[in-house]
């Protein structure tokens, strides 16, 4: 189903008969002509009316630092329309566009120019398209050099129609605007869209480069450096400002209840540190865990300290990120639960005690049981339910946790968290085949052995008795059972 307003655009009408002769035509002008129409686009920074990319190729910017294309989260996920910076193969995030519309099939995913739209297309179907007030069918799509897909008139370059920076997701590059854009008249924001939490980023106009971060309805308010942006339009809207080194890249990234300014560092060999190349928040909002229940991330826990850690059975999601001192990614359950891995674990799922903690995680789930044990085995019962509390009721919470807290006084909070189990040794349980197997075949091989011997028995007192019947087997097979 399409994801914006609009229509799907008309396919090309190429005036061919449904003879044989024009089939191979059209199969002519598809191998040569048909693909030239998204290869002319592919490697530049622009796409014309009636033309697109697709497939794996890409747009680039005129100064080569940015690439936009279909691109996959990571392996085995499906692909989106997104902007990456080029020449940090591996180490870029991904600014996704698009309303980040599912595109499943990328052979035949395109990109396409229609009458003053963008589309994204799969097997001739629209996806998503851009909304457009003001139709022209000269328009154009360029990847400007700061990374900001914009729809444009052809003759006029100042007349822009839509804008990637006016529909950031949960991240934005330098040059872009969060609040109101009087040129368009779009008030700009950050989104972040979890399981069970959402959260936005939006300007505060009624403080000095002030925003308001909002987590499941409740605000948090804070204040941009002045050196990091630029207050426009009498506070209504901040430009984030470009870094002072070119080689050192920043962008905004917003995560669930905290917002941080990303600078790439490089890993310096002269320093003779163990600190990896990568990612380092440069500025943070909370700037501690004391201050934010989001800012160890899921299944992390602030120390009394004011430390991030991750609890018993889990690790760093990001190993990395967590030696760089971010830590809003949170952590990984380091042994499967028994109801995800088919009950292949060494045994059942188990719950371990989370005491001296100041308050309860976020977002618990009232559930009606009569005891602790009532309470337990409705959370064993669901396998997205990661613990359980029962202290004058029973609550549980499902897929994470956030807001976990060490407290340095009374009164304490308790709750019980379920951890995981190895899986089966796949060797131990060869080796105990091979063992049932020879089992088997020398209780076959026995059997057959008593039926040879019975069978010679059977035929001796034939012989010798001439012909008087003897029930040899129900005499024989009776010994063991009346024995």
């Amino acid at each position: 189903m399409p994801t914006s307003g609009g229509g799907a655009a008309r396919p090309l009408d190429l005036g061919l008969s449904p003879t044989k002769s024009a089939a191979l035509a059209y199969l002519f002008f598809l191998l040569l002509g048909g693909s030239s129409l998204f290869a002319a686009s592919a490697g530049t920074d622009t796409i014309l009316p009636g033309e697109g990319i697709s497939g794996n190729q890409t747009l680039v910017s005129k100064n080569g630092g940015f690439e936009l294309g279909f691109f996959s989260p990571g392996a085995g996920i499906h692909y989106y329309l997104g902007v990456r910076l080029r020449n940090m193969f591996g180490n870029s995030p991904t600014f996704w566009l698009g309303d980040r519309v599912v595109v499943t099939d990328l052979p035949t995913a395109s990109l396409e120019m229609f009458g003053g739209s963008l589309y994204i297309k799969q097997s001739g179907a629209s996806l998503w398209w851009s909304p457009a007030g003001n139709r022209s069918s000269a328009a154009v799509a360029v990847l400007l050099d700061n990374g900001n897909l914009v729809v444009r008139d052809q003759g006029n370059s100042s007349l822009v129609l839509w804008q990637s920076f006016d529909y950031p997701g949960d991240a934005m590059l330098p040059g872009a605007r969060l609040g109101l854009d009087r040129d368009t008249g779009k008030n700009v924001s950050l989104t972040f869209k979890g399981f069970s939490h959402n959260g936005t980023l939006s300007v505060d106009a009624s403080r000095r480069n002030g925003f308001v971060l909002t987590t499941d309805g409740h605000d948090d308010r804070g204040t941009f450096p002045d050196w990091m942006v630029s207050s426009q339009d009498n506070g209504s809207s901040v430009l984030l400002n470009h870094p002072e080194s070119p080689n050192r890249p920043e962008f905004l990234q917003f995560h669930l209840g905290q917002v941080s300014l990303m600078r790439w560092s490089d890993s310096d060999p002269a320093a003779n540190s163990s600190t990896a190349a990568g990612w380092v928040a440069r500025w943070t909002f909370p700037s501690d865990c004391k201050s934010s229940g989001f800012f160890c991330g899921d299944f992390g826990a602030c120390s009394i300290a004011g430390k991030c850690g991750c609890v018993d059975g889990f690790a760093p999601s990001y190993p990395i990120e967590w030696g760089l001192g971010y830590y809003v990614t949170g952590c990984s359950r380091s042994l499967p639960l028994s109801c995800e891995s088919d009950g292949q674990t060494e045994h059942d799922d188990s719950f371990a005690p989370l005491d001296k903690l100041q308050g309860l995680p976020y977002n618990a789930q009232d559930e009606v049981a009569r005891n602790d044990e009532d309470c337990r085995t409705a959370c064993r019962s669901k396998c997205y339910c990661v613990a359980y509390s029962y202290d004058h009721g029973c609550r549980l919470w499902y897929y994470n946790l956030y807001n976990l807290s060490l407290a340095a006084r009374p009164p304490y909070s308790k709750i019980y968290l379920r951890l995981g189990s190895k899986l089966r040794n796949k060797k131990g349980l060869q080796t105990r085949g091979i063992a049932l197997l020879v089992a088997g075949l020398i209780g076959i091989a026995s059997l057959v052995l008593i039926l040879v011997l019975l069978w010679r028995f059977g035929r001796n007192s034939f012989a010798s008795k001439k012909f008087e019947e003897v029930d040899s087997d129900s005499s024989f097979l009776s010994e063991p059972y009346g024995g």
